[in-house]
């Protein structure tokens, strides 16, 4: 492979990368910040993780709206994980759903990319827990 036919490895040197890795980041805290207001007793697991989804999206569809070839949405599915259950619940519309109860415990995690470069956060609460 000739050295025009090999893609430039993109850095963190470049202003450009930063800025999107800035703007996932903006997103994905402003995504995970509506998720944990709406995670209240009597709230659906199901719903909640659809929410944090279609937010990515639409949020994502704000940004690089000139750049029609760039890919940028969801890294990662809002998984919101109850009590024993460690990590990485997103659940899909044919499983059981799960609705939140006073004193559970919370693992929220999600992951917004922009243009591949991927912004992922994650939160625990107790909910009624002061």
């Amino acid at each position: 492979m000739s050295g025009e036919e090999e893609a430039a490895e993109l850095t963190i040197a470049e202003d450009l990368v930063v800025t999107k890795y800035k703007m996932g980041g903006d997103i994905a805290n402003r995504v995970l910040r509506a998720v944990v207001e709406a995670a209240a007793p009597g709230a659906s697991v199901l719903c909640l993780c659809e929410k944090g989804d279609a937010m990515i999206m639409e949020e994502t569809g704000k940004i690089f709206k000139k750049e029609k070839e760039m890919k940028k949405g969801i890294a990662f599915p809002t998984s919101i994980s109850v009590n024993n259950c460690v990590c990485h619940f997103s659940p899909l519309k044919s499983d059981q759903d799960y609705i939140l109860k006073d004193g559970d415990l919370l693992k929220i995690d999600l992951g917004v990319h922009v243009d591949g470069f991927i912004a992922s956060v994650a939160h625990s609460l107790v909910l009624g827990a002061s």
